[in-house]
């Protein structure tokens, strides 16, 4: 298990290196592994395996939209060019939702974080970072992610473990109300100074040997 403040830096590091994938995939991962396991919350780091998982499949399905679309040269005399452009075509599309479901997962596990550490800049990342991955069609959207990136970058490198989360159990206001106690007779017995027999407060002579009180 990483301890804390190594978990956050080497998430910190991980999410600038936005232009080094593989590296910077590696130190998230066990960055957000330590600061799952501190904050006990598996959403932290389940949700991020998740989303890997989806993109590594979005991105063989682009990678195979690719190589479908160059082998429309190879096919271009034979009939066969419009069968391969459609299936380049139905791998980008496939490969596109599987990388915004991939993007969600992502936004998810940043926002958890943010509900157990307090750190809200982890929400703003992550809602960036998914605009960003829906208008990545009109060209705008990577500046988004980068963006989304840096932030959330900004928030592990100034991530305090006594940090008060933004949910959880609230404790219940001061109990007013006064406990419960037994009430005590304020009637005094009165006895016999003679032979110690209870007799009644207006009494002047004991009942049993007939003394004066």
């Amino acid at each position: 298990m990483t301890d804390f403040d190594t978990s956050k830096i080497l998430a910190g590091i991980g999410s600038l290196l936005y232009g080094a994938p593989i590296i910077g995939l590696i130190l998230v991962l066990i960055g957000m592994k330590g600061l799952s396991e501190h904050y006990k919350d598996k959403r932290i780091y389940d949700g991020l395996v998740t989303g890997i998982i989806l993109f590594i499949i979005s991105s063989i399905l682009v990678f195979g939209g690719v190589i479908t679309l160059y082998s429309t040269i190879l096919v271009m005399f034979s009939g066969l060019v419009l069968l391969t452009i459609l299936g380049a075509g139905i791998c980008f599309i496939i490969g596109f939702i599987f990388a915004l479901l991939a993007v969600k997962y992502i936004k998810n596990c940043l926002h958890a974080l943010a509900e157990r550490s307090g750190q809200n800049l982890f929400r703003t990342a992550g809602t960036l970072i998914w605009f960003g991955a829906i208008l990545t069609i009109i060209g705008i959207g990577a500046i988004l992610i980068w963006v989304g990136f840096i932030i959330a970058a900004i928030g592990f490198f100034t991530l305090k473990d006594n940090q008060q989360p933004t949910y959880g159990y609230t404790p219940p206001p001061p109990n007013t109300q006064q406990p419960y106690q037994t009430e005590t007779s304020n009637v005094k017995a009165n006895f016999c100074p003679n032979c110690g027999t209870p007799v009644a407060l207006d009494a002047t002579f004991c009942a049993h040997c007939g003394k004066q009180i």
